[in-house]
């Protein structure tokens, strides 16, 4: 693949449309510089050029920021007024909203593939009002495809996932030098060696759901049963890991600033007295032991005897209440009422006995009622119109209680909770003349205080943080081991099903040829990573002689190791910025020579953090036979005339990106530098 022409129209930086002839690159002359001032638009050409692969579909290429922060595809599109400001143009957006116009941006390649075929497509996005629509599209031999047909197309070309490997970041890349495995899949695809694997997995799924399509119906369920907790403990577990991934970066950010507090508390200090500071400490934990005494004392009493206590009026009408009702029940007409009326039903029937029993009921109770009503000038009211007398009794001597110890028990009260802010008065000054001693000038009080209760902040943080790493592992460990018990489970399952003798001999047979297929995978992993070790060291070599470094060595999972030349292994992190770097740089081009792609490469910050020499190196050696096709995008500090010269034999065009808001960038075209 070679690109012909890339046109970017109201995108990132971009205000309006530019163009970037690249159809003249030759194999001597296979570099084009695009350059610009930091924050000009060079990283909007690389990301313009990556999002025209890539898409926006799969949640990750819309993750902005650290840590990642997943955006709809609205907010994608127009910015988020934080992190992200958004694909369309901020200016143009402007514009032709005041216009009353809808806004389109775009990224326009046009390429030739591999057979000589010139093709072009187009990603584009259309803002009118509050409606946003996107898609894509492909030109190729005369006929246009579009959508999910052309995305396919287009990761035919270049599929998402290797983006990254040749369009990048000259100082992003020096994170693969600290690979710890994670990009296995992809160092695997980008070397073409999946396909073996692959075809394993479609055999084993095919294997699988055979047997599970042969089992008994209850089987199947208890089978399903199974694999929907696998699921759930899986994702427990993936979720956790990425809880304890972030809690690590949080414990590393905060341990860092509490190193400098605590610096800066150390120089703080005066290096007070320490018999003053003894005696002050002292005098402190005194105080704080005396209003201890004095709090649980008051918490003892408060709970029962403070709604008493903060209520005598209150009883004491409850009291005035209480000895009417009483009173009144005590009084001899009263007594007299209640014994006559226990006796009248007898007294009726020895009158009359001819008298039926329900007429002599109905007699004597007309006679107590006419009673009652005698007396009924001295019926009590209120609130205990029906309490039995016994109760009413109880109730008497227990506010009798209260009213006659109530007034000290609320000064007693009331004189501990003053004692507690005494002692508290007295603890602040005790504190207040600490912090004086411990920092010595008054200048210098406020930010001690600050730097203190900024250091118990972080602390209590990360106490936490240390905390919820436990539990987030014992979560991660139980889901472990329940993906190991759920997995014997299911297979236990699938092995106990009766199946007909000829799908059981099929299912064999493909499980021997995934077998089969997995060692030839393995095989071929295994000779593409000496092949690839091989290639490295040689690539590594080429730009960089460093006596620290005389051999790195790939495993099965292309994480690196690196030994000096008496064959002791080096530690990663011992390794520069620029040195990871550099050996970034070699292992992608060790592996765009070995997977054989021909594929245009696009390099921001390009010398990065390297030091003269090994630019040098990279110069000469390395970027005028990386690719066919190379884009480079430097600062005028990184490429100098000097270095500009080493690399000027290569060099086919000069493009340089202006400048004046950030959101207006431009493309000025300058002249080509012939060689004498």
């Amino acid at each position: 693949m070679k690109f012909n022409r890339i046109t970017l129209a109201n995108v990132f930086a971009y205000d309006g449309e530019v163009a970037f002839n690249l159809s003249d690159t030759t194999a001597e002359r296979n570099v084009v510089l695009i350059w610009g001032r930091n924050g000009m638009g060079k990283t909007s050409f690389l990301n313009a050029v990556k999002l025209f692969f890539t898409g926006m579909d799969d949640t990750k290429y819309r993750t902005v920021g650290f840590p990642g922060h997943i955006l709809p595809h609205k907010q994608f599109v127009l910015g988020d007024n934080a992190r992200w400001t958004g694909v369309i143009n901020r200016r143009a957006r402007l514009r032709k909203a005041s216009q009353g116009e809808p806004v389109e941006a775009r990224v326009n390649i046009e390429w030739i593939d591999d057979t000589g075929e010139v093709c072009t497509g187009v990603r584009w996005w259309t803002l009118e009002g509050e409606d946003l629509s996107y898609g894509v599209y492909v030109d190729r031999a005369g006929e246009r495809i579009a959508a999910s047909t052309a995305e396919e197309f287009l990761a035919g070309v270049l599929p998402p996932d290797l983006v990254r490997f040749f369009f990048f970041d000259g100082e992003d890349i020096k994170s693969l030098a600290e690979s710890t495995g994670s990009l296995q899949s992809d160092f695997d695809k980008l070397l073409r060696i999946t396909f073996v694997e692959d075809l394993a997995k479609e055999i084993e799924v095919l294997a699988s759901e055979r047997r599970e399509r042969n089992a008994r119906n209850e089987l199947r369920q208890r089978v399903n049963e199974a694999q929907a907790a696998l699921a759930k403990a899986q994702t427990t577990q993936l979720n956790a890991e990425d809880e304890l991934a972030e809690i690590e970066v949080s414990l590393s950010n905060d341990g860092i600033e509490l190193r400098r507090l605590h610096l800066r508390k150390a120089n703080l200090s005066s290096g007070a007295s320490e018999v003053q500071r003894k005696a002050l400490e002292a005098r402190k934990k005194e105080l704080l032991e005396r209003i201890g005494e004095l709090t649980d004392g008051i918490v003892a009493k408060v709970p029962f005897s403070v709604p008493l206590l903060g209520n005598l009026r209150l009883l004491r009408q409850l009291a005035s209440q209480v000895e009417a009702k009483l009173a009144a029940g005590s009084s001899s007409e009263h007594r007299f009422v209640r014994a006559v009326s226990g006796q009248l039903l007898e007294w009726v029937k020895e009158a009359d006995s001819a008298l039926s029993p329900e007429r002599a009921e109905k007699i004597s109770g007309h006679i107590a009622e006419q009673l009652q009503s005698a007396v009924a000038e001295v019926q009590p009211s209120g609130l205990f119109v029906t309490t039995d007398p016994l109760v009413m009794e109880r109730l008497r001597r227990t506010l009798d209680h209260w009213l006659s110890v109530g007034e000290g028990e609320r000064e007693n009260l009331v004189r501990d909770m003053l004692d507690v802010h005494r002692e508290k008065l007295q603890l602040h000054d005790v504190t207040e003349a600490l912090l004086h001693l411990e920092v010595g000038s008054q200048a210098n009080v406020e930010e001690y205080r600050a730097v203190t209760n900024r250091i118990e902040e972080l602390e209590g943080a990360v106490a936490n943080y240390n905390q919820r790493k436990g539990v987030l592992s014992n979560e991660v460990a139980a889901a472990v081991a329940a993906q190991t018990d759920l997995k014997k489970r299911i297979e236990s399952l699938l092995a106990s099903q009766t199946q007909a003798t000829a799908d059981q001999a099929r299912t064999r047979y493909l499980l021997k040829l995934v077998k089969a297929l997995n060692d030839i995978g393995e095989s071929l992993k295994s000779a593409t990573r000496a092949s690839l070790e091989e290639t490295i060291n040689d690539r590594f070599k080429r730009i960089i002689d460093h006596p620290l470094i005389d051999r790195i060595g790939i495993d099965d999972t292309y994480v690196m190791t690196y030994f000096e030349k008496g064959g002791r292994q080096l530690g990663r992190t011992s390794l520069s910025s620029g040195m990871k770097q550099l050996v970034a740089t070699a292992l992608l081009w060790a592996l765009k020579d070995s997977a054989g792609v021909k594929m245009p490469v696009i390099i921001d910050t390009p010398l990065g953090r390297i030091d003269r020499e090994n630019q040098d190196h990279l110069l000469i050696a390395y970027y005028p036979v990386l690719s066919h096709q190379v884009l480079i995008l430097p600062t005028n500090a990184e490429l100098d005339t000097r270095k500009r010269g080493l690399l000027e034999p290569h060099v086919r065009r000069h493009y340089t990106i202006q400048n004046d808001t950030g959101d207006a960038a431009r493309v000025v075209e300058e002249a080509l530098v012939e060689l004498r």
